[in-house]
């Protein structure tokens, strides 16, 4: 109770000094901010991150040969693939309260499901977010700082089998919802209407048997922009469509 209390207090002054600056107040952005920087990490949470890619890559190691129809040959399929192919997870929908806070609200969406409550107004101030939106290697910051989960940020995914590793492994392995950092063109995105050079998504859904991801999406785009699309809430993607997202973003990256 004291560290929920702490950390609700916390929050609640570093929202008030956030809120004191006019342009963190009534900006405008993209959502996430585009300036590359680095996800910088102390030496414990290096040592725990480092914990956690172990286990990462012994899932990976561990997966089994299975024979494709029809063909001798083998190809190598993770065990969760092969028996549980799909994990839904239904995460809290909260809609960002300004253009360019799509950040704040997944980190309360995915928070908020853990049963850690904060506004996005104390998010946006932990994360630094602005005009130009939220770095998005402060993400697993604050996930740590308000679930007590192992969150971490994995950038530079260069294949589709890269990011689907991550997904199988996040979602339907350690039963964690996720988040994406995507550059969305509207002819891959089916409920798009415009382009959107950054947005921060929560992944709270994974079915390899439709090859589907659902999201649970805090921006609708018809609320922001006039003759935009009904976007907000839990819509379901082809993973194709998320992974389009997430490649075509400088950062090529996700928080798991």
């Amino acid at each position: 109770m004291n560290g929920r209390r702490s950390i609700r207090t916390l929050f609640a002054l570093v929202a008030c000094v956030a809120l004191m600056t006019p342009a963190a107040a009534f900006g405008l952005g993209t959502g996430d901010d585009p300036r590359p920087t680095n996800d910088v990490l102390s030496a414990e949470e290096a040592r725990a991150k480092a914990a956690e890619d172990a286990r990462f890559r012994e899932w990976l190691g561990s997966r089994t040969a299975v024979a494709r129809p029809g063909s001798t040959r083998q190809s190598r399929v993770r065990p969760a693939v092969v028996d549980a192919p799909y994990y839904y997870m239904w995460t809290p929908s909260h809609a960002q309260e300004r253009s360019y806070w799509c950040g704040p609200a997944t980190v309360q969406i995915v928070a908020d499901y853990w049963g850690a409550h904060a506004t996005q107004s104390a998010i946006a101030g932990y994360m630094g977010t602005g005009p130009g939106g939220t770095d998005f290697s402060r993400v697993d910051d604050a996930l740590r700082y308000l679930t007590g989960k192992s969150y971490y940020y994995y950038g530079s995914l260069s294949t589709e089998s890269a990011f689907m590793s991550h997904v199988g492994y996040g979602i339907v392995t350690k039963h964690y919802p996720m988040v994406a950092d995507v550059h969305i063109h509207a002819s891959v995105w089916p409920n798009y209407v415009y382009d959107h050079s950054g947005h921060i998504i929560p992944l709270e859904a994974y079915d390899g048997r439709y090859g589907t991801i659902r999201i649970n999406d805090p921006y609708n785009e018809g609320s922001w922009v006039s003759g935009g699309g009904a976007t907000f809430g839990h819509v379901t993607y082809g993973h194709q469509v998320i992974w389009n997202g997430v490649y075509n973003h400088f950062r090529r990256a996700v928080v798991r």
